[in-house]
């Protein structure tokens, strides 16, 4: 057998331990007597080791720290305080899983046995060297003692059978302050331990004690990902294994067989601070056996090897982003296609995560002209090209140039840093110096000489739309892309994708992006990192005029509140149990996650506030740009929206617009043509009007699953629909 099948095989070997696991137990408590030290030098670099000799250290019991109330042991104001507890294990093999439950202020490391455990997100890289006088980078308040909970840090069955032994073993942490002048500094930790089967060997777990989620059944399609052993880096990307199951039924069981993907990938983290959260996101490529590329569709996406998975935190609706990418296709622009799945890490439940296609050069993403390494002359050189606004450290994007007027920097995103060559390079920046310079011309807006004549406008109308729609508080200065094709395709300057709007509809608490009111290209706090002419293109009356023409085009329709809500709906209908599985992994529900403007304590009033937040947001874009004809708004042309969800079990909605009252048949065939259901045959007043299919026949029995064509009449016209699946 292949090392890879036994990998696969200790795999399973783990799940199937963490599903038969009988109960918790506690092994250490945070106020039980500890070995620590107040630092005033470097420790030696085998301090966290069992063999390490502390005697010299002072005892006491937990927690260490001062002025919250919450200290067993009250210590001077300090950098950093170093702990250890050493612990019997009895027999290592009825330990399966381990969670070290971490309260503290302002920042940890934890080790068992020497290798680290556990970190906190503010305090350096997984793995790196702190230093005893090392401070944290923002400050993190502990939550016991206010009647929160700790955080939790799991340690998986195979990392844990490598780390304990028969006999003694030690528990070790370095806690950081956020400075010597900080107010107070918290010390709590726990460390418990999911026993196979119904022996004790240790005490009871705290009260508050949630347990490492682990589940058998998901309503969701399942992501498994085995990295055989190795922690994910940030950089550079590791080989791991990766199987989804995808059942037509919409039930799936993690010892179901993979359906949809097995096979090889590397993986990374991805994001700038979201890769320290509890629930990193993460980047992958699909690969064959040799490690190349290898193109496949993954849940019914095009095919492609570039993907990420998005990791829902500080937006507990799970929903921000996938609504903007829905809505941005719905209006005809590109934006990534999304599918919700749950994801296991080594063995490990993850939560509820975003599969999401990478920005990318594709026929099937931003499609544009491939760029080629020896495209250096004419025609050939003048596109495809990808930049991006953004920190210049962010990603695989580092290189780029400034802007020749305010400084600003473009990102190359495509071709990347280490593949453009210099007259590429040389091209693209003429281009943007030329584009920057018409836009300080006094007569930037003229049709022919201005703007108009060398940008995509209508691609910078729907983006300021969105990004404004949700009051983004990156929109415009990070996560923008821009981009430029061949001259002999279409070589205007174009905008979009729109990207990472977990910060928009009201999600914020800085910039004034929580409030409904306001345009985010008059707020000047924002200028010292936007590009000039974003404000130049707000200041023109004529780009103005045709947001308003598209705003009220779309208003009725795809910036309906009704479809909105819809779509929204539609989510939490088809996340249903997920949810709940998602939060007993990750407690965040009534807990302040930067940059939280609001704290809600269930997910229904996560999702009340999204919906009103964004309903006031229109009411204020209508009251400064809907064009109205006698207090009306002026009438849309007929549309019809493509489905959602789609692919569906066991619902999905169709909507429609009417600029005028019509007689309305919407039916549902079969792939031969054969009538399944007729869902409206009546005259219908113009509007929106949505339409929901239970996957039943005109008798009221569920149809099999299979591609289902829908067929729309409105008056004397008819629309062909896009296909429905039905999983």
């Amino acid at each position: 057998m292949s090392t890879k099948g036994l990998n696969i095989l200790a795999f399973f070997s783990v799940l199937s331990i963490a599903f038969t696991q009988d109960h918790w137990e506690t092994a250490i408590y945070a106020e039980d007597d500890w070995s620590y030290r107040v630092p005033i030098s470097e420790l030696p670099s085998d301090w966290n080791t069992l063999d390490f000799d502390d005697s010299a250290w002072l005892t006491g019991p937990g927690g260490f720290g001062y002025s919250d109330g919450d200290d067993g042991t009250e210590i001077d104001p300090a950098i950093s305080v170093y702990l250890r507890r050493i612990f019997t294990v009895t027999d290592a093999g009825k330990l399966v899983k381990a969670v070290l439950h971490a309260d503290y202020d302002d920042g940890f490391v934890g080790y068992l046995n020497g290798t680290e455990i556990g970190r906190s997100f503010n305090l350096g890289e997984p793995g790196s060297f702190i230093p005893y006088d090392e401070t944290t980078s923002i400050d993190h308040e502990a939550s016991l003692y206010s009647g929160g909970y700790p955080e939790a840090y799991a340690v998986d069955s195979l990392q844990l059978d490598s780390l304990l032994t028969d006999g003694e073993n030690v528990l070790a942490l370095q806690v950081h302050n956020v400075g010597i002048t900080s107010s107070d500094m918290s010390s709590n930790f726990f460390l418990s331990f999911g026993i196979a089967d119904g022996s004790s060997h240790y005490g009871p777990t705290p009260d508050w004690f949630l347990p490492p989620v682990s589940y058998g059944e998901s309503n969701i399609p399942i992501i498994m990902i085995d990295t055989y052993g190795q922690e994910i880096p940030d950089e550079p990307r590791i080989p791991a294994y990766m199987g989804i199951i995808d059942n037509e039924s919409g039930i799936n069981h993690i010892d179901d067989p993979f359906n949809d993907y097995e096979g090889n990938i590397t993986i990374e983290k991805r994001g700038n601070s979201s890769q320290w959260q509890g629930k990193p996101p993460y980047r992958f490529e699909t690969v064959g056996a040799d490690g190349e590329n290898n193109n496949v569709s993954l849940l019914g996406m095009p095919e492609e090897n570039d993907w990420v998975l998005y990791a829902p935190w500080q937006d507990k609706t799970m929903i921000r982003n996938v609504l903007t990418y829905q809505l941005s296709n719905e209006m005809g622009r590109y934006a990534s296609r999304t599918r919700y799945c749950e994801l296991y890490l080594n063995g490990d439940y993850r939560g509820v995560y975003v599969l999401m296609e990478k920005i990318k050069r594709d026929q099937n993403r931003i499609d544009i002209s491939r760029l080629e390494p020896d495209e250096t002359t004419g025609d050939d050189v003048t596109g495809g090209y990808i930049l991006k606004f953004d920190w210049y450290w962010t990603g695989d994007n580092i290189g780029g140039f400034e802007s020749d007027y305010d400084g600003m920097l473009y990102n190359y995103h495509y071709p990347q840093p280490d593949d453009i060559v210099p007259e590429q390079e040389q091209y693209i920046q003429q281009y943007i110096y030329d584009f920057e310079t018409v836009m300080l011309n006094p007569d930037y807006s003229n049709t022919e000489t201005g703007y108009p004549a060398i940008m995509n406008v209508e691609s910078f109308v729907d983006l300021v739309l969105l990004q404004d729609l949700s009051k983004n508080v990156d929109a415009y200065r990070l996560s923008t892309y821009i981009y430029k094709d061949k001259d002999s395709e279409d070589g205007r300057l174009t905008a979009g994708p729109v990207w990472d709007v977990n910060h928009g509809y009201g999600n914020c608490d800085y910039g004034e992006t929580w409030l409904t009111d306001g345009w985010l290209l008059e707020y000047e706090p924002i200028d010292d990192q936007l590009a000039f002419w974003w404000e130049l293109l707000w200041q023109d009356e004529n780009f103005q005029n045709k947001v308003s023409e598209r705003f009220t085009e779309l208003r009725s329709t795809i910036l309906s509140e009704n479809h909105i809500n819809a779509i929204i709906d539609s989510v939490v209908n088809y996340l249903g149990p997920a949810i709940e599985r998602n939060f007993s992994r990750w407690p965040l529900l009534g807990i302040y996650v930067w940059p939280n403007y609001y704290v809600f304590d269930t997910y229904e009033e996560e999702i009340d506030y999204l919906k009103s937040w964004t309903a006031e947001r229109l009411v204020w874009m209508d009251e400064q740009i809907l064009l109205t004809v006698n207090g009306q708004p002026v009438p849309a042309g007929f549309s019809l929206e493509y489905p959602y969800p789609n692919p569906f079990n066991p619902n999905t909605t169709i909507e429609f617009n009417l600029p005028k009252d019509s007689w309305v048949n919407l039916t549902i065939y079969d792939v031969m043509g054969r009538k399944i259901k007729t869902l409206v045959n009546s005259d219908k007043f113009s509007g929106n009007h949505f339409a929901t299919w239970d996957a039943t026949n005109d008798d009221g029995e569920i149809v099999s699953t299979g591609v289902y064509p829908y067929w729309l009449r409105v008056g004397d016209n008819s629309v062909t629909g896009s296909l429905l699946f039905l999983k």
